[in-house]
């Protein structure tokens, strides 16, 4: 056999020519150029010296015949033409590798750290994960409730693979699962139930949240506006509490319409019609990466993507 120059074999002593294939630490070394621009960068986030990326580009560049970054005097490299059109293709072959790994373990060695707020555990996720789990018999799911916050930031800590939360909608978040109604719902005999409602019909009167500190409080007072004498936004500690609190009382309960639409449909509470529109929250995933095509995580998600309601 022949080698050249540390790749992998491109021909026999023969003279017959061998198949030379790309590798996924070539694809890594790519992409983690792109997404840390430059070297350096990409070194950090791979755990490596900048030296090992730098060679695993040169075999990328010697199997393919291009040069896959462009160096800039004073200034770190860049993905090429040649390695910005291989770049879809280059987490391609990261993907498929990530799912084969993740497929060819045993069925039970897959575990799941999933953090989330309590409506979406209790609302959202049983029928998910009871599909998820039929798929994926052997998977651990283990489900840890906490503060949008918190969640998040245990992600960053590596605590937790991923986090699904409640956060103010945005238009250009790839990371937004779906959108989600607003309601403002009281008890049928509440004073505001026949009528149509607007932010100043609110004013002094007591609305419970099961958090309030979390997105729900300041998509309220962004609907309020400059009313002069807002309600008093109080906590309930949880969603059942919100709606405890409501029939018990004259409390306004504001909670996802996922959350309270059994009771609506039941005609047990009351969402009120507003004349101005009520805002829509997210429900965002947070990851440290990109999840594989054909994780066991990827999966629960995507289950999780398909049973989200159309608001």
């Amino acid at each position: 056999m022949a080698y050249q120059n540390g790749d992998k074999v491109i021909g026999n002593t023969d003279g017959t020519r061998m198949i030379r294939d790309l590798e996924v630490r070539h694809c890594r070394a790519l992409v983690a150029v792109h997404e840390g621009g430059g070297i350096g960068a990409a070194a950090r986030a791979l755990g490596v010296a900048q030296s090992t990326v730098s060679e695993t580009l040169s075999s990328l560049e010697r199997l393919v015949g291009v040069p896959m970054t462009l160096r800039r005097a004073g200034r770190e490299a860049v993905l090429s033409a040649g390695g910005e059109a291989m770049l879809p293709h280059a987490r391609s072959l990261i993907a498929a590798s990530e799912a084969a790994l993740a497929v060819g373990k045993q069925p039970g060695q897959a575990t799941i750290k999933l953090g989330t707020v309590e409506s979406i555990s209790s609302y959202l996720l049983p029928g998910p994960l009871g599909a998820f789990r039929r798929h994926w018999p052997g998977a651990d799911v283990r489900i840890a409730i906490g503060l949008c916050e918190d969640l998040r930031k245990r992600v960053t800590d590596g605590d937790l693979d991923a986090a699904l939360t409640i956060e103010g909608a945005s238009s250009d978040d790839d990371n937004d699962l779906a959108l989600v109604a607003l309601r403002l719902v009281v008890a049928p005999h509440h004073a505001l139930a026949s009528k149509v409602v607007a932010p100043r019909d609110l004013a002094g009167r007591t609305a419970l949240l099961s958090d309030a500190e979390g997105a729900f409080n300041k998509l309220v007072y962004a609907w309020l506006g400059d009313t002069a004498h807002p309600p008093r936004l109080e906590s309930a500690g949880s969603v059942e509490g919100v709606k405890r609190g409501v029939l018990a009382g004259a409390a306004i309960g504001v909670l996802p319409n996922y959350a309270v639409a059994d009771e609506l449909s039941a005609g047990t509470l009351i969402a009120l019609r507003s004349a101005v529109p009520l805002p829509c929250v997210a429900l965002r995933l947070t990851t440290l990466r990109p999840l594989p095509q054909g994780s066991p995580l990827a999966s629960l998600i995507e289950h999780v993507r398909k049973t989200l309601p159309a608001d």
